[in-house]
């Protein structure tokens, strides 16, 4: 697969949005106190960009499409081609979770705080199967995210099938439909049962609502290599400009009601994602002034990613437990910015280059000698 720095960057920085998005829920006082921060006469909101972190999984989920898409894109596709891909991403997402429930799970109880841990949410837990497919409450609250990705694993070869006999501007429109079918059958669903609020995670929380998301990466495959630099500056100013307002749009709705707009439900996360796509295809050749994003640091922290994203948030849920103090504060909650930090790192680190990494390459060796052996 080619490596892409700029990409590989971002994906850093999509981990640490999310971390600190957390953090901000976690610990709130210091953005209730610099909520808004008089500066040249305007009010400024010192968190608003931290306040949208969330959608780092979203750059996650675009990411996926157009790498993995790119990987598959022009391969040869059978039953063994399709078997190694789907080898690969299970060995890419399991054995890090496995990891981290071997850890967290004995020292949980060790320092009571769990009594008791029952049968079906642990297994439910080892095998990522979500309580609306019929499985139970992950322990960690990021795992939602963990099996939309493994869905479209399995999905994604048949697509790039489906693509080569249809055509890509059907699929993609067949992916949309799809999503947008899903919402809307959910939301009704809620309306039957006199929910009084949509829940937004109801959406989301399988892969056929969020299809479109990792679409529009698969999209960005067909994204035009030949675009000019001053192209590619004017197109990227236009997008992130759209990309803010739309983000403005959704904090307006949000104090409205969002779960009851339905235009928002329906088309506000597609719509982000075809931003992100967009931003993501302007950056795929390197691009003066923006070489920031492939520096060692960002990239490093790419190659961290998964670990940072599994682990920074049991740590910040289990801060105010094991050491009970005055995390209500603003120093306390710059205090748990920075243990968070500083603990989560080494253990990223130690999942990347202790479990994720062995595997891959052990993984990458094996089948490699295994074509070999069949070719010859």
């Amino acid at each position: 697969m080619q490596f892409f720095p700029y990409l590989h960057g971002m994906r850093g920085l999509a981990a640490m949005a999310v971390l600190l998005f957390h953090w901000k829920g976690s610990f709130p006082r210091i953005s209730m106190d610099l909520k808004e921060v008089r500066f040249l006469g305007t009010q400024w909101d010192l968190f608003l960009f931290i306040d949208l972190g969330w959608n780092g999984v979203h750059w996650f989920f675009v990411l996926s499409g157009f790498l993995l898409a790119s990987q598959l894109m022009h391969s040869h596709i059978d039953g063994q081609a399709i078997g190694q891909f789907w080898q690969r991403r299970l060995v890419r997402i399991y054995p890090a979770v496995w990891l981290q429930l071997s850890l967290l799970l004995p020292f949980t109880y060790m320092v009571g705080q769990a009594a008791s841990f029952e049968f079906k949410q642990v297994l439910a837990n080892y095998l990522l199967w979500p309580a609306s497919l019929g499985g139970a409450r992950f322990y960690n609250g990021v795992y939602w995210t963990l099996p939309l990705e493994l869905s479209f694993y399995l999905l994604l070869p048949f697509i790039v099938l489906l693509h080569r006999r249809i055509g890509f501007w059907p699929v993609l429109a067949l992916a949309v439909l799809i999503t947008v079918a899903w919402r809307l059958n959910v939301i009704w669903e809620h309306e039957a049962r006199d929910a009084a609020r949509v829940q937004a995670n109801a959406l989301r929380n399988l892969l056929p609502g969020m299809l479109a998301v990792f679409m529009a990466g698969y999209a960005v495959t067909r994204f035009p290599k030949n675009l000019t630099p001053r192209t590619r500056y004017l197109g990227l100013a236009l997008v992130l400009a759209v990309y803010v307002a739309w983000h403005m749009l959704a904090r307006h709705a949000m104090k409205t009601g969002l779960d009851q707009n339905l235009s928002m439900l329906l088309f506000w996360e597609i719509g982000l994602a075809a931003l992100i796509a967009l931003i993501i295809g302007l950056l795929l050749q390197p691009l003066s002034g923006f070489g920031w994003l492939a520096w060692r640091p960002l990239t490093w922290l790419g190659d961290l990613s998964y670990g940072i994203y599994l682990w920074h948030f049991p740590v910040l849920r289990l801060l105010p437990r094991l050491f009970p103090g005055e995390w209500h504060t603003t120093s306390g909650s710059l205090l748990a910015l920075a243990i968070c930090i500083v603990v989560t790192l080494p253990l990223a680190m130690a999942s990347y280059h202790w479990v994720e990494r062995p595997l891959m390459n052990a993984m990458a060796r094996r089948q490699k000698h295994r074509s070999a052996m069949q070719a010859a």
